[in-house]
């Protein structure tokens, strides 16, 4: 069962306080119970759970983490991630950095979508078993670019390609480092992101974006994004979300089986699990994120990066993509429209060696390495070798010599004739 953060005050401190005309007071949500992150408002109880973050686990960050411990490394440590999203809300308590920004002017963090991103990247550790963000260590920047996902009042602004623009302009612009950024929203293609972004992937930038979702409300009839709000034969979300779809970025998206209705996207990397994930609530505190979204596999995906950053300062943004796509558990050299190269694998991501993974995306397989052709390609067929193919080759080479000396003999026949 899931309630929301008011449903869960109304439960604790009730007929004692009331005869002394003492104030009844809210009561914190158990911590066992299921508080969905998305329903907590600013005015609600600060929720706290003890459930393991499910995601985590099937990534295998508990056996990246303790890879990382033996080296003597932080998750995420020395990395700074930028959002561009909702707004981080400051009562989260989430490891806030200088430098942020909001292009949809000033006013109260309300979209908690910003806030929870945030805290499956790099949320801080409930005790030593029970982590929230990949990268615990990693530094913050949070760039608002939307006050609500679907604007709810006059005023209030959605997602759009102007303000997403102007966000990664001011990521590009004005921030002295930025390891990751990570787009948790998409919009229409537009020209002014695409120049942006590839500004940001040409000067090293890890930049994850969401690979797409389902339009919320696809009302708007000049959206074209509104075309994949239904399921359709031989659909292709690729071309249209944007910026998953701009050359350099690592597009993610959800577990097909987690989703209700997945997106078919020839852009798609890699998917990443967030079915009973634990994040951050506007309030702070823990809470458990409901609906499945890519976005929530983008910020996983930005957390695993930040984890190669920190861990291998030396390797170049492609070879930590390269660890990152080579290593996931599908085939990297037959993407799938709906799982790309596959399931994020932390542990084998961060400790792949360069003979296991290439910095060529386009191969990312070592040439040493042997791969299957794909199951239902045509390949050439390959001829037996020939035990007689040398001999052959020796009795071509007599003959056009004999004929030689045949000719030579019958061009000179006149002349010795002549000669006698």
């Amino acid at each position: 069962m899931r309630l929301t953060g008011r449903c869960l005050v109304a439960s604790a401190v009730l007929a004692v306080a009331w005869p002394t005309g003492a104030p009844v007071a809210a009561a914190a949500p158990a911590a066992g119970e299921v508080v969905d992150c998305l329903a907590v408002t600013a005015d609600d109880p600060r929720p706290s759970t003890d459930l393991a973050s499910a995601p985590l686990a099937a990534m295998g960050l508990d056996r990246a983490r303790a890879w990382l411990q033996r080296s003597g490394r932080e998750a995420g440590a020395g990395v700074t991630v930028a959002i561009l999203s909702s707004g981080i809300s400051r009562d989260a308590g989430l490891p806030l950095g200088d430098g942020g920004t909001s292009v949809v002017g000033p006013g109260p963090v309300v979209d908690p979508t910003g806030t929870v991103v945030a805290g499956l990247v790099a949320g801080p550790a409930r005790s030593e078993d029970l982590p929230v963000g990949i990268a615990p260590g990693a530094e913050l920047v949070d760039v608002r670019v939307l006050d609500r996902q679907v604007p709810t009042s006059d005023g209030e602004q959605g997602p759009s390609a102007r303000a997403l623009a102007e966000g990664l302009a001011h990521v590009r612009d004005r921030l002295p480092r930025a390891d990751v950024v990570v787009v948790p929203l998409q919009v229409e293609p537009d020209d002014r992101v695409r120049e942006v972004v590839s500004d940001l992937v040409g000067s090293g930038v890890l930049v994850v974006a969401q690979g797409g979702d389902r339009p919320a409300d696809a009302a708007v009839p000049t959206d074209r994004l509104s075309v994949l709000a239904e399921q359709r034969p031989g659909e292709d979300a690729g071309p249209l979300v944007t910026p998953a779809s701009v050359e350099g970025v690592v597009a993610a998206g959800p577990v097909p089986e987690e989703a209700r209705a997945p997106l078919s996207s020839t852009a798609l990397d890699v998917v990443a699990p967030s079915e009973g994930a634990v994040s951050t609530s506007l309030v702070g505190g823990t809470c458990s994120v409901g609906e499945v979204r890519s976005a929530w596999s983008a910020a996983y995906v930005a957390g695993v990066l930040a984890l190669l950053r920190g861990a291998h300062p030396e390797e170049s943004p492609a070879q930590l993509v390269a660890r990152l796509v080579g290593t996931a558990d599908g085939r990297p050299d037959v993407r799938s429209p709906l799982t790309g190269a596959g399931q994020v694998r932390a542990l084998a991501a961060l400790t792949a060696t360069p003979g296991q993974v290439a910095d060529d995306l386009d191969a990312v397989f070592a040439a040493d390495t042997a791969l299957p052709p794909p199951a239902g390609v045509a390949t050439a067929p390959v001829a037996a070798p020939d035990p007689l193919a040398a001999a052959r080759e020796q009795a071509v080479w007599w003959g056009l010599l004999g004929g030689g000396v045949l000719l030579l003999a019958l061009l000179l026949r006149p002349l010795v004739r002549r000669a006698g």
